[in-house]
């Protein structure tokens, strides 16, 4: 099973926009949002914000941790979330680990590397625009 998806316009908080490797998905806890997940090859785990983790009903209520990003040391909970791919007739479900960040910041999902890079074959080209997810079978 593969899926391909062109790079997405995303606006910076500065106004101008760039073209991630972000790709479309569903998550679903107790409530379910369609969204869009940055593929973040620098991540080491996946990560949402404490808004998106109340408005899916995930408890965010574990043992805080510290998160190191770009952005310097943050709070997180880590946790677990469903997520789906879903292009034309072929889909994928699967559970990935995510750290929840504290507080609040606006950021898109960051889809991090595990849990989730190992599940397929990852190809970006920036040229093309375009990212490729083939499922290891």
């Amino acid at each position: 099973m593969s899926f391909s998806f062109k790079y997405k316009k995303v606006k910076r908080p500065d106004g101008t926009e760039i073209k991630t490797p972000s790709i479309p998905i569903t998550i679903f806890e107790k409530e379910t949002i369609d969204t869009i997940g940055l593929i973040d090859s620098g991540a080491d785990i996946s990560a949402i914000s404490e808004e998106m983790a109340t408005t899916l009903g995930i408890d965010c209520g574990g043992k805080r941790t510290p998160a190191y990003g770009i952005g310097g040391t943050v709070e997180s909970v880590e946790t677990t979330m469903k997520i789906t791919i879903l292009k034309a007739h072929e889909n994928y479900s699967f559970t990935i680990p995510v750290k929840v960040i504290i507080g609040q910041y606006d950021f898109p999902v960051l889809l991090g590397r595990a849990g989730f890079f190992d599940k397929f074959k990852i190809i970006f080209s920036q040229k093309e625009e375009k990212v490729t997810l083939k499922r290891f079978t």
